[in-house]
């Protein structure tokens, strides 16, 4: 039984008893007749509130939930650092990185971008303080993710807060695995707007010690 059925029973429960003790003890001398009067609809309008209000405050609050969710994640990359190795580690992370920028931003049009359109977006990194490097077909840039940004929640990463709103500001001792799904976010991101396969290394991060999110990206301009 869940909790929200759980109440409603015990909210009934409650009733009935009420309900006999008033047959008995006062004001009639016929039970029936108090629960007739008591089943009457206009003297029960309050019921359906008063559950509503019961179920309502029987949720879990909203920092309760982050704080469970951040204590679950801590639990899962301590198991895969137990159990997996680096490289499966990574990919799995990596995917879910994925999975968390579809989700923000929807699946990817069936649209290629021109190399035009990925020389200005490289143009566009320059005019930022990203350096590009091309070494014959090989694109390869190191860019930081948050410095001086804030986080979907608007906390500023430059002061010690994870872009990522699950664990912005924790828990303690979270692995530094978990940061591996920037790596696969960044990469969806990046792969949209180039129009390439691109990798994506982790260079530093918030949560493995470092003051800003850090990667190297490297892709074939084929």
């Amino acid at each position: 039984m869940n909790r929200k059925q759980f109440l409603k029973k015990s909210l009934q429960a409650g009733l009935c008893a009420c309900g006999v003790r008033l047959g008995l003890e006062g004001g009639t001398k016929n039970p029936k007749v108090a629960v007739q009067q008591e089943s009457k609809p206009e003297s029960q309008e309050w019921i359906g509130d008063l559950e509503k209000r019961m179920i309502k405050g029987a949720e879990t609050p909203a920092w309760r939930k982050m704080e469970k969710a951040g204590i679950w994640i801590k639990d899962v990359t301590k198991h895969m650092d137990a159990m997996l190795d680096e490289e499966t580690k990574v990919k799995l992370m990596q995917a879910c990185g994925r999975s968390c920028f579809i989700h923000t931003f929807g699946v990817a049009e069936n649209k290629t971008p021109t190399k035009e359109e990925r020389e200005r977006y490289l143009k566009l990194l320059q005019s930022r303080g990203v350096e590009i490097q091309r070494e014959g077909n090989v694109i390869r840039f190191t860019m930081s993710w948050g410095r001086n940004h804030q986080n979907p929640t608007g906390l500023v990463m430059s002061d010690g807060y994870c872009m990522c709103p699950q664990v912005e500001s924790g828990p303690p001792g979270l692995s530094p695995t978990y940061c591996f799904c920037s790596t696969g976010y960044v990469k969806e991101s990046l792969e949209r707007v180039l129009g390439k396969p691109i990798k994506v290394e982790l260079l530093d991060s918030l949560k493995m010690g470092g003051k800003d999110c850090v990667f190297k990206v490297e892709l074939q301009d084929i």
